[in-house]
């Protein structure tokens, strides 16, 4: 590795380093009753990006006051029943964990923080509900001082900025679009360059979650959010006009040769995409009405050849126009300190943040999980009367909550519950040959040295990422460092022990119920998108083409990371994905175009789309559904229905042939029909 890529490993380590031996001197000076928790906090907290590191602070600070708020509502007023008051809590991390898997940005960290802080202050408080109150308000100061601690060392100390991280992703994912679309233009897709539009959907997913970071930046000089939703839209735009004009493209040129106006338009235009020049609105401009002017006249004796140049010109026109958009956006964005034009305002205005994908199955499995381990280790602790019983369930609730979001917890847990069993010994070594020997605060600040320097490197290295988090934490709870030394070898083991059992209580109890695998999530995925499609073609569950292609974009993210990104070649999953992103634009346009025809045209198209929704619905259900001759003829029914409305646009004429081309690639070429057939 050279000398610059140890360079941001070994710094965030120290900060996170310098940040704990702060923390601890605050403890110590202040009293608090478990310092080892406000150390942990530091490494929960940190992140190498200091705007996320801030948000999560932040977020967890408020999920602290949350949690411990609920805490005190709940304990007191089951006082006289402590296995009420246990199940209580178990419901309130159940409900905390469920919501949070359903944000997949940083705020959900604040209703994980919710549920397993109310473990930490309610369970130890069940048999002693009196103390309740100075253990929430112990835990709150133990937490907001390492937060605290944390968000300042990393701010000061060499912070990389969410802002730094976010231009250089954003010039990734517009250098990966550029490609894209220029071999959109004039080759036919390859596996290389598939993987290259895995890399543009990873890269645009990452930016929004990056975004979401941004207001918590140490950047003096931050864009709108509202702006930077505008080139997330804008550039996801790009990816189904990108894919639907390459297949049109290679459609055309299977018929024969390109016209030459259109010819010339794709040229020009891929010309002006890989121009790495500052962006030219009026060439933008010359470009579209160039693109336009290249269709053919369509009327109802239009030939195939016809209708799909009809439709490349239509979503080269729309292509042109996102193209320009994503360049103004992004010189925007690589400098916000200059004040945005009126277009790129208006283009950020009113926009609401970007629909992520989500799993209702998973989350309530992953909190069924979460409860039967917290179950698990509560009736346990009841019937041996065991006195650390209660950290047992605390840790349950903090393992099944801390990687429920991941397809199998239970891969990660596993090296977390072992590192928490090896922390013992090195526990033991340092209560009882270390610490007797060292006499003041910076040797004590030196010997943990050893032990969390090299935590630290571990947590940026992604192979060793868990295993560095699992030492860091084990080591600081385990130590349960106070400002007076005491060693206790029974109580060590003890309480250490119930730091184990509740571990290994959350690894079981998710091997058991909710390890789903990389296969079972991708199937998950692709049936959720056939739910949504059925949806968007029997009208049931609308949305824009904006709000469609960034949930789906967002799929075909998940779907990269969970592949290796050096295959050979894509996964048919993923090209499916693609495929049902354009078939998803293509629906929505389509039924737009529909409201705008006579009532009677529009109930001969409506078999159409409910046979439609029918084939989706059973792709759903995971049933295999052939599409069948009669929706094809439906399509075809319909095209014709189009072309002899007469106030038919080649947007309503890109939207049909569009939907035809994408669900019957393999079909022979649209002809014209003299009556059009009825749906059934």
């Amino acid at each position: 590795m050279t000398k610059s890529a140890w360079f941001r490993p070994v710094i965030f380590s120290v900060n996170c380093y310098i940040a704990t031996i702060l923390t601890m001197f605050v403890a110590f000076s202040l009293d608090l009753k478990s310092p080892g928790w406000a150390m942990t906090t530091v490494y929960l907290t940190s992140q190498p990006i200091s705007g996320a590191m801030r948000a999560k602070a932040v977020y967890r600070v408020i999920g602290t006051l949350v949690g411990g708020a609920m805490m005190i509502a709940i304990v007191p007023n089951l006082v006289d029943a402590p296995e009420l008051t246990t199940a209580a809590i178990i419901l309130w991390v159940t409900l905390c964990l469920f919501v949070a898997l359903h944000d997949r940005t940083p705020r959900s960290y604040m209703f994980v923080l919710s549920g397993y802080t109310a473990a930490l202050i309610g369970f130890p408080s069940v048999l002693a509900p009196d103390t309740v109150f100075d253990t929430a308000v112990g835990r709150v100061e133990e937490i907001t001082t390492g937060v605290v601690c944390a968000a300042l060392v990393h701010s000061l100390i060499f912070p990389k900025s969410a802002l730094s991280a976010f231009n250089a992703k954003m010039q990734s994912a517009l250098a990966n679009a550029r490609v894209w679309v220029a071999d959109g233009l004039t080759k036919a897709p390859t596996p290389q360059i598939e993987m290259q539009r895995r890399s543009i959907a990873g890269d645009i997913t990452e930016l929004s979650i990056l975004a979401t970071n941004l207001p918590f930046d140490t950047s003096p000089v931050r864009p709108d959010i509202g702006i930077i939703r505008a080139f997330d839209r804008r550039i996801v735009t790009l990816l189904p006009l990108s894919t639907a004009i390459e297949d049109r493209l290679m459609v055309l040129r299977g018929l024969g040769p390109l016209p030459d106006n259109l010819g010339r338009v794709v040229a020009a235009v891929h010309d002006w995409v890989l121009d790495k020049s500052a962006s030219d609105p009026a060439r933008a401009q010359s470009l579209r009405q160039a693109a336009l002017a290249a269709t053919p006249a369509i009327n109802e004796q239009s030939h195939w050849a016809d209708l799909v140049a009809a439709n490349v010109t239509a979503r080269l026109a729309e292509l042109i126009d996102s193209w320009q958009a994503s360049l103004d956006l992004a010189a925007y964005l690589a400098d916000p300190t200059r004040p945005p034009s009126a277009e790129i305002r208006a283009l950020g205005a009113k926009l609401g943040e970007k629909p992520l994908h989500t799993d209702w199955g998973i989350a309530l499995l992953s909190a069924l999980a979460a409860t039967v381990a917290m179950g698990i280790c509560a009736f346990f602790w009841i019937v041996t009367a065991w006195p650390e019983g209660a950290n047992a369930v605390a840790i349950a609730a903090v393992s099944c909550t801390l990687f429920a979001s991941l397809d199998d917890p239970a891969a990660v847990l596993k090296p977390f519950a072992t590192i928490i069993g090896l922390c013992i010994p090195l526990v033991i070594v340092y209560q009882f040959f270390i610490l007797p020997g060292i006499t003041g605060f910076e040797l004590l600040s030196l010997s943990l040295a050893f032990v969390l320097i090299p935590a630290g490197i571990l947590m940026t290295i992604p192979r060793y990422a868990v295993a560095g988090l699992a030492l860091a934490l084990a080591f600081t709870v385990e130590m349960s460092l106070q400002t007076n030394y005491t060693a206790d070898f029974a109580q060590i083991v003890n309480s250490n022990s119930a730091f184990l059992v509740g571990a290994l209580a959350g690894l079981i109890t998710t091997q058991l119920m909710r390890a789903i695998g990389v296969q079972t999530a991708v199937r998950r995925l692709m049936h959720a998108t056939y739910r949504d499609l059925a949806g968007l073609a029997d009208g049931s569950a609308p949305m824009t083409r904006d709000e469609w292609g960034s949930r789906m974009l967002d799929r075909v993210g998940l779907l990269m990371f969970r592949r290796p990104r050096l295959e050979p070649r894509p996964t048919h999953e993923f090209a499916d994905a693609l495929a049902d992103l354009r078939l998803g634009v293509n629906i929505i346009e389509t039924r737009s175009m529909a409201r705008q025809v006579s009532p009677e045209r529009r109930e001969r198209m409506a078999g159409m789309f409910k046979r439609l929704a029918a084939y989706f619905r059973k792709l759903a259900r995971g049933r295999t559904a052939p599409l069948g001759r009669d929706l094809l003829t439906e399509i075809d029914a319909a095209i014709g229905e189009i072309l002899a409305c007469g106030s038919a646009t080649h947007a309503c004429v890109a939207a049909i042939v569009g939907l035809r081309r994408t669900l019957y690639p393999d079909a022979e070429p649209y002809e014209a029909v003299k009556t059009p057939v009825t749906a059934q």
